[in-house]
């Protein structure tokens, strides 16, 4: 089975698995990125676009979010749940964004980052993406170690996808032209932020 194949597998109860009682934490964690009103978003890897309604409400109706996934089963689920003039679905992976340079004010990487194949080229394409003084922000709802451990008891084609140590991710995001690095990795939430 190939990655496409399983993430397209479970899209149906994708939510169900993995989203269970967010609500709040996802605003919460939408809210503490401060977008800007009018702001051109990038939800990469959005999967189903759980985070599709809070970043709405940020970005206002002058802004727009673009959603992007690998799996058109994802995308299939996130268009039947959210209908929105604002909202534009591109399937395509992380390492091969079909927008053109500058596009974006942010890029949000939520609960995606670990499953990109290539990490490296992902961070390319999205420093490629993001205007000067873009922003990026890679995020979970757990912590690094208690991923890691999701993934791996899962026993599943994630068991190894994992978010790099803090050295490394640092070291990626600094070659690829992100500045103002920071990293927060508690229980129960991590970000990683860059600004282009």
């Amino acid at each position: 089975m190939s990655r496409k194949e399983y993430f397209d597998s479970y899209a149906h109860k994708w939510d169900q698995i993995c989203h269970t009682d967010t609500e709040d934490k996802l605003k919460k964690l939408i809210r503490s990125l401060r977008l800007k009103k009018g702001s051109q978003v990038l939800d990469l890897g959005c999967g189903t676009g759980v985070l599709f309604p809070h970043i709405l409400k940020s970005i206002g109706d002058k802004g727009r979010l673009f959603g992007s996934d690998f799996s058109p089963k994802m995308l299939m689920e996130a268009k039947r749940k959210n209908q929105n003039k604002n909202i534009i679905l591109i399937c395509a992976p992380a390492e091969k964004l079909p927008f053109i340079p500058e596009s974006f004010d942010y890029v949000i990487a939520f609960a995606s980052f670990p499953h990109f194949e290539n990490k490296a080229k992902a961070l390319k394409e999205i420093s490629r993406v993001l205007k000067k003084g873009g922003k990026l922000f890679i995020a979970h709802l757990l912590g690094r170690k208690e991923l890691k451990e999701h993934h791996r008891l899962s026993g599943s084609l994630v068991c190894r996808d994992f978010l790099p140590s803090e050295n490394i991710l640092n070291k990626m995001l600094y070659s690829k032209g992100f500045k103002k690095i920071v990293i927060m990795d508690n229980p129960s939430l991590y970000i990683a932020y860059g600004e282009k």
